[in-house]
């Protein structure tokens, strides 16, 4: 069997990972699952890379696809995983390690800066940005309710949004502690 691992992207990745839940999904409804879960944790991927993703699972023997028509309307490419690639997925997640996490965080480039700009402002996109994670909360905790941490095929996405629930409420924390840092120093900026 080739190294499918090589060729084959995080995205990529992500992408079998919500094949293997069993649905036989288009292009269009891995999209739309991907912006209502991985986004919480991962980058949901653009429209075009899920279709180029998808194509190059099926190349590789890891997803299989088929046209269908659903309520009567054209044909639509649906993918499912294969056996190949659930098999493969295991050992991925059995054999690879994890790499760091990175963090990409805009507001903390933008405090890093900060002497470069006025005080007001830089409380500005503080405050922004905590109201964005409070939403950002409000909708992790609504998944959440709609998860069973029993069921035997979604109870770990359950545990992702359980443990987003709480990496937000500690950013929420965490931007509180910062804003009064800022009103400490009267706004850190220029």
């Amino acid at each position: 069997m080739s190294q499918p691992s090589r060729s084959v992207s995080a995205t990529g990745h992500a992408l079998l990972g919500l094949l293997s839940f069993g649905r036989e999904l288009s292009g269009y409804e891995v999209k739309r699952w991907a912006d209502d879960s991985l986004r919480f944790f991962y980058d949901a991927p653009a429209m075009s890379q899920v279709y180029v993703e998808l194509d190059r699972l099926a190349g590789l023997g890891l997803a299989a696809s088929r046209d269908v028509v659903r309520d009567g309307t054209r044909a639509t490419r649906v993918y499912r995983i294969t056996r190949r690639g659930r098999s493969w997925l295991r050992r991925w997640l059995a054999d690879t390690p994890v790499p760091p996490t990175a963090l990409k965080h805009h507001l903390a480039l933008r405090v890093f800066l900060g002497h470069l700009t006025e005080p007001e402002r830089l409380r500005a996109l503080v405050v922004a940005h905590r109201a964005h994670t409070e939403d950002l909360l409000g909708e992790l905790e609504a998944v959440r309710a709609g998860l069973d941490p029993e069921d035997p095929d979604f109870g770990h996405a359950w545990l992702v949004a359980d443990w987003g629930v709480a990496y937000q409420r500690g950013e929420i924390a965490s931007l509180d502690r910062l804003l009064g840092q800022l009103d400490e120093r009267g706004g850190g900026g220029r």
